[in-house]
């Protein structure tokens, strides 16, 4: 029988946490047809030993695989090894430091079959060290709505960009070789604005079925410029070069967002190159845009911020 859902979860240096987030795929009510895949990404501490022992013990209907890098390559190459990998019906992302509710599985594949969803996307709850706070699911049951779907993926206020806590369709990836970014940190934010392009029926469940833990050594947490750079600098290009003729606005709005975090580093980028950057970007947008992009660039800071508050609007009129 083909699996239902593939879990993919790539560790590394999780030594504190895996043990629980393992744990939450096996108390699952659903766990006829779940294929977990774990890839070890050669972290230095025990974290895999931990894995081992716990599926030497486990008796459970979940079909665990473990798969090895030869070397450390980041989280992206660890998520593209397990999805190539998986055979299931459909795609389930858990980083090894988050854990998920028991009733998770069974609801999103619940939901993905009733609307015949290529994703489904629920509500999380964010775990620091203090304190936890609860994101909301704000839209319908579902809809096939792609005007909808799109702005949606690609507006940070209505929809977290992250990959996780999705039950995604695998053809959807396959045939659209929907890979993760390998090389660059927030990886997610680069996948969302290819996957916003192919997804044509989604739905959401409004239940907290993730937790998604905020560690102090995440990428969430930590800055390294350098690094930082070459995430932005990456995805001001490929967008740029990737805008289609369907809902050309809520892309560029999108582009726009990572210009302003690029914005930050630009003193480490290098003139000519910000220019080029900058000139292909107005090169999509129309004059009025061009205007008041200028604006945000170069006015004081109260100027500024009416510009961006203007600009994103007159990139969802059109």
């Amino acid at each position: 029988m083909t699996p239902r859902i593939s879990i993919i979860i790539p560790v590394y240096n999780v030594e504190q946490y895996i043990e629980e987030c393992l744990m939450s795929v096996t108390n699952q009510t659903m766990t006829e047809g779940i294929e977990c895949i774990i890839v070890d990404d050669c972290g230095p501490d025990n974290s895999m030993d931990i894995v081992r022992h716990f599926i030497d013990d486990y008796q459970g209907a979940i079909s665990f695989h473990i798969l090895k890098h030869e070397k450390n390559s980041g989280l992206s190459a660890a998520r593209n090894t397990g999805i190539k990998a998986a055979t299931g019906e459909f795609i389930y992302l858990l980083d090894s430091d988050d854990y998920i509710v028991s009733e998770c599985l069974e609801s999103l594949y619940s939901i993905a079959r009733e609307y015949n969803a290529d994703v489904v996307q629920a509500a999380y709850i964010t775990v620091s060290q203090h304190l936890e706070n609860a994101m909301s699911i704000k839209h319908p049951a579902f809809t096939d709505d792609r005007k909808y779907i799109k702005r949606t993926f690609l507006d940070y206020d209505r929809n977290p960009v992250m990959a996780q806590n999705r039950l995604i369709r695998r053809q959807l990836i396959i045939d659209n070789a929907l890979w993760f970014k390998e090389g660059i940190i927030h990886e997610d934010n680069y996948w969302t604005f290819f996957l916003a392009k192919h997804v044509k029926r989604m739905a959401f469940c409004p239940e907290k079925l993730y937790f998604y833990r905020e560690t102090p050594g995440s990428i969430t947490k930590s800055k390294n410029t350098e690094k930082e750079v070459l995430a932005f600098k990456t995805m001001v290009r490929d967008f740029t070069a990737n805008i289609d003729d369907f809902e050309r606005g809520a892309q560029k709005r999108y582009i726009f967002l990572h210009i302003l975090l690029l914005d930050r580093y630009k003193d480490y980028i290098d003139t000519q190159e910000w220019k080029d950057m900058l000139r292909a970007f107005l090169h999509s947008c129309s004059l009025a845009e061009r205007i008041v992009f200028g604006l945000t660039m170069t006015s004081k800071e109260y100027v500024r911020q009416k510009s961006i508050n203007l600009l994103q609007k007159l990139f969802l009129k059109r």
